[in-house]
C-alpha cells in the first residue's frame, strides 16, 4: 500500500484500516485542502471505515476522478465542512473515493444509520 507507513493497520476482514495523518497526503484543488490515502493500485479492496488518529471515516459511496473533478470536489468538500463534518479521499486507480466523519455521530450512530 504506497504512502502508508507501519503505523497503518487493517482488520482481518479488511473492512476497516486505522492511520495516523503521517500516513496521509495532502490534496490541495480549487481552493481546498484534503487529506488523501494513496492506496494506487492495492490488491484488496479500499475499506469502508478509514480510522485516523481516532476518527472513525466512512465510505459516503461517491467516487470522483482524480484528473478533471472540477469544482465538484472541492463544492462537495465545503459543503461538508459546512455542516461541520471532516473529510478525506482515498485513491484508488483513477478515483477518488470519498469519506467523511461526523463528529456529532458515535459509531453506534453509524451501526443504526447503516441498517
Amino acid at each position: 500500500m504506497a504512502g502508508t507507513g507501519a503505523a497503518a493497520t487493517m482488520t482481518a476482514d479488511l473492512t476497516a484500516i486505522t492511520l495516523t495523518f503521517d500516513d496521509l497526503s495532502v490534496l490541495s484543488t480549487g481552493g481546498v485542502d484534503v487529506f488523501t490515502l494513496d492506496m494506487g493500485e492495492a490488491p484488496q479492496p479500499p475499506p469502508y471505515y478509514v480510522t485516523v488518529d481516532g476518527r472513525r471515516f466512512r465510505f459516503t459511496g461517491a467516487t470522483y476522478l482524480e484528473r478533471g473533478h472540477g469544482a465538484v470536489l472541492p463544492a462537495w468538500v465545503r459543503s461538508e465542512e459546512a455542516a461541520g463534518r471532516l473529510t478525506l479521499f482515498v485513491r484508488r486507480g483513477e478515483r477518488l473515493l470519498a469519506y467523511v466523519h461526523d463528529p456529532a455521530e458515535t459509531e453506534e450512530d453509524e451501526g443504526e444509520a447503516e441498517e
